[in-house]
Order: structure tokens, then sequence, then C-alpha cells
């Protein structure tokens, strides 16, 4: 009885779930460590909630069913390889030959360690999360001598924990990651800014052009979303909440359709990620797990009709 009154009575208490979250945070386990079938749970309400409907995942039919299809149980032997954004700059290496990343300056994965070499860092460099993603765990330092030491080290320090991280997630490419600081070069735009070029790819084959502007910092809340073709013809598709404009053709865009034809080989579907810099082309990242949402659903439709998963091959 007595515990029952202690429990009604912090309920009640302000902050209550915030009470509650910091004293069960030592025994919590990241998503990934989960059964599939309560990820598989998890997913789903995730996805009803998004999207408003839900659907039979065994026969996903749009590109948004099938990329939670593909989160939960695609395998590759390089998954883990494809998201540790560390191990990802020799993967690339691997296809391509040099020069296709931004230099590494550092990799960490302790705190007292990445402390340690602070000083040896360039004045100006790129810090983020090996295993995170939609730009979070990212800083991008310009003048290394005016950063809030303390306020940083206490912000990477929570990079290194999984529960912060892509690995607190039910993508199962993250689930082999062993979270990292990485310092690597920061990067110099072409023209104002520096824009982010995707390309999805479906089969092996580079299909279209998702361009952004406007993505650092991520808190503005202006980020532009527009589709184009490999022309650079503006497609008729636009996505909640971002901006719909025009952005320049890269310069470069020959060199990344190539380079994203040769990386996308072996998957269903992958999208790779450009900067055109002073330096070309860099590559990013790649995602098999690019986001979706369309105001047009026949766009999801024409899209998860490209997007053959293995267990459709044969149909």
């Amino acid at each position: 009885m007595i515990a029952k009154n202690a429990g009604q009575i912090l309920r009640r208490l302000p902050g209550a779930r915030k009470i509650k979250r910091i004293l069960l945070r030592p025994f919590q386990k990241p998503v990934s460590q989960w059964p599939l079938e309560k990820r598989v749970i998890k997913a789903m309400r995730d996805y009803i909630r998004r999207e408003g409907h839900t659907f039979d995942l065994e026969h996903p039919v749009l590109f948004t069913e099938k990329r939670l299809w593909y989160g939960l149980f695609f395998e590759h032997p390089d998954l883990t390889r494809l998201y540790d954004k560390f191990l990802f700059k020799g993967y690339v290496e691997e296809k391509l030959g040099p020069g296709w990343t931004a230099p590494l300056y550092g990799m960490w994965t302790d705190l007292r360690s990445f402390k340690r070499d602070w000083d040896s860092l360039p004045d100006a460099f790129c810090l983020k999360s090996n295993c995170s993603s939609l730009g979070k765990n990212l800083k991008h330092i310009q003048d290394k001598n005016s950063v809030d030491k303390r306020a940083l080290f206490r912000e990477v320090k929570k990079w290194l924990n999984p529960l912060h991280t892509g690995i607190n997630g039910y993508f199962r490419a993250y689930f082999g990651i062993t979270p990292r600081i990485i310092a690597e070069k920061l990067l110099t735009a072409k023209g104002d800014q520096l824009y982010d070029y995707k390309i999805l790819c479906f089969g092996g084959k580079p299909d279209h052009f998702l361009a952004t502007a406007d993505r650092f910092p991520l808190e503005a809340g202006n980020l532009a979303y527009t589709f184009y073709d490999l022309s650079w013809n503006k497609l008729p598709v636009t996505t909640p909440g971002h901006e719909n404009r025009d952005i320049p053709r890269p310069e470069h865009l020959e060199d990344m359709i190539r380079m994203a034809e040769k990386l996308s080989q072996g998957f269903p579907f992958v999208r790779v990620d450009f900067y055109d810099t002073t330096d070309g082309a860099v590559i990013g990242e790649m995602t098999l797990y690019s986001s979706a949402n369309y105001d047009q659903r026949d766009w999801d439709l024409e899209l998860g009709k490209k997007f053959i998963l293995p267990n459709q091959q044969e149909h």
C-alpha cells in the first residue's frame, strides 16, 4: 500500500517522466538489442503514427513500406562498413580509389583520447559521430579557439553512448557498429553554400537526384528538398515541411552519376550522397534507408515498383 501511494505521489510531481527516464537509464538497452519481434512492433507503430495507415509487412508495395522491410530484414556482408562513417571511407576507397571522401583527421572511441588530441587538430574541421544520421551528432568547427570546450566535450561524450546514436533504432545496418568520434576536413562549397546532392539508385542503376539546400544548421528550419532527373530537369515531387526551390546543377554531375552506379552494385536500393566542392565531387555517405515522406502517393508507388526486394525477385 505504501509503495502504491509512493508511486501515485511520484506521478503527480512536476517532471515525473524525466525523473523516471533518469532512474531507468542505467538499465535501458538500445533497440538493436531487442528481440526481432519487439523491433518489428515498434517499427510498425512508428510507421502508422507517421504515415497514417498500416500495411502487410510480408507484401509491401509502396517505397515507404519497402524501406521499412529493408531496414528490418535486409542482410549484406558490408552493412557495417556502409554505415560506420569511419569504416565507410575505406569501403569507398576500395571500390573507387582514393580521394572520394573527406580527408580524416582523427578517430576516437573514448573521450579521454579525444581531449588529449584536441590541440593537434586544425583550426577548422568537421566533428561527428560515426553512427548517426539526419544531421544529428554533427558539428562544423569554424574556429577551434573560440569553442566552449567544456560544453563540446560534454556533448560528444553522448555520441559514444549507443542510446544517443543510430544503434538505438530498428535498422539493422547500425547493429555491428562501435561508436566513435571522428574529425575530418571541413569541405569548402563550390558556390554560395554546400549543397547536398543525393542520387537514389535501384538495382545498381542511378534513377534521380534529391538535392537539398540550407542543410546547415538544421535548426534554421528552412531545409529545401528538390527532385531532379539525371539530366537535371525538375520533377513534380514535394515533401511535407520542406521548401521546394531551384537548386544549382552540380558542376560534377556526370562524375556523381558514374560513381553512384559503381557503388550501388549489389543493392536493391541505395542512396549515394555527394557534395560539390572546390576539390570536386566528394561522397558524404551511402544509405539504404533514405527518408521517404512524399506529398504525392503516386510517386511513392512508382518508386515502390522500382524497388525490388530480395524476396520479390522471383515474382
